[in-house]
């Protein structure tokens, strides 16, 4: 029970605290967060899913490329999560928050990205294991994940910002490369392992974030 508990509470109430409190901030940050999630929703769920499924109905090769070549494999997961993701988060800032680029927006952006993110994975993936009864202490390690996950991706975002505000694309480039990065990183498989260098990465990205507020 006590894993339910603080699965519902990482994936449900985290987004729901920050959307309360960007609602009350009354500074514009509730429509960035809002355009957060509504970008991480039109590029994951929406778009690349669907468009790597078709792609796997469509060519043999692609469909086979889990057991063929499990790190090109990795690489192409990881490099349009990425790709599709952070130009997301580009259009997004840029084009529909373009006058909105204080640090605390890429924070807001951040947390949309990143809350939505949580609560997707929840109902698609943890919340059917809880009804069955088959996630136990799992939940929690899922729980912790989701929490520095969520500052990877306040980090990408205040890099996504650096990169809208002074005009160099690169930035973005490196946003990107870095998404790729991470989620390549999943190819060890041993989950220990694999959630203790998404734990590093966030606390790096939340230290980033940190020193960023004079510069952003």
């Amino acid at each position: 029970m006590l894993p339910s508990i603080i699965s519902v509470a990482v994936c449900a109430g985290i987004p729901v605290a920050a959307a309360i409190y960007f609602l009350h901030r009354h500074d514009g940050t509730f429509t960035t967060f809002i355009t957060g999630a509504l970008c991480f929703l039109i590029s994951q769920p929406l778009i690349r899913i669907p468009l790597l499924r078709l792609i796997g109905q469509h060519s043999t090769w692609f469909a086979l490329l889990p057991y063929t070549s499990l790190i090109l494999y990795y690489l192409v997961m990881g490099f349009t999560a990425g790709l599709f993701e952070e130009s997301a988060r580009y259009i997004g800032l840029k084009i529909f928050r373009k006058k909105h680029t204080a640090w605390i927006d890429g924070v807001a952006y951040g947390i949309g990205h990143g809350g939505i993110e949580a609560a997707w994975i929840f109902v698609v993936y943890v919340l059917p294991s809880l009804c069955q009864g088959q996630l136990g202490s799992d939940a929690v390690l899922g729980a912790w994940e989701r929490i520095f996950s969520m500052m990877v991706q306040i980090g990408l975002s205040m890099i996504v910002l650096y990169s809208i505000k002074t005009g160099r694309k690169h930035y973005l480039a490196l946003a990107i490369a870095l998404h790729t990065i991470i989620d390549f990183l999943l190819i060890i498989g041993n989950i220990w392992i694999v959630e203790g260098l998404i734990t590093i990465e966030g606390i790096l990205f939340m230290i980033f974030v940190v020193k960023s507020k004079k510069k952003i």
